[in-house]
């Protein structure tokens, strides 16, 4: 199987096949919530990574569909991060421009203690991202996150 492929196998198949699996039994329950994990990415690609963006492009419209399919039944929240210092790719711990880790997990934990839980989760430096299209800087926000394209 080619990297791509288990891109997507595990990173949007995954989610789907385990929150189908789980659907049932988190329907019977009082205060189920399922939360997916996409990215800034969903809204403006990164070029050089165009299967993940991909990804979590179709994980933010899987939540979205989902969100309105178990309305009144389970809540649907997506998370939606910014890059951050973690050691899944080389560089990317030490990279200034990312989030710390620990600034990550910090303001995650603050967004979800809000009343009534946002629908999304927008984590620091995802805003721009999120809006970029419907605020008319689409073009401008992709040469940002791609400056390779300049």
């Amino acid at each position: 199987m080619g990297d791509a492929e288990a891109s997507v196998t595990s990173n949007m198949l995954g989610p789907i096949r385990l929150t189908n699996a789980l659907i049932e039994h988190l329907g019977r329950q009082s205060d189920a919530v399922i939360v997916n994990v996409s990215s800034g990415l969903a809204f403006v690609p990164l070029v050089i990574a165009p299967t993940y963006s991909a990804i979590t492009a179709a994980i933010h419209n899987y939540t979205e569909s989902l969100r309105v399919v178990l309305k009144g039944r389970i809540e649907v929240i997506e998370l939606v991060p910014p890059a951050v210092q973690t050691t899944l790719t080389p560089g990317q711990q030490d990279n200034e421009r990312f989030m710390s880790l620990d600034a990550f997990a910090d303001q995650v934990m603050t967004l979800f203690q809000q009343t009534p839980t946002p629908r999304e989760i927008l984590v620091e430096g995802t805003g721009f991202m999120r809006n970029a299209e419907a605020e008319g800087h689409f073009d401008d926000t992709l040469a940002a996150i791609n400056p390779f394209l300049k």
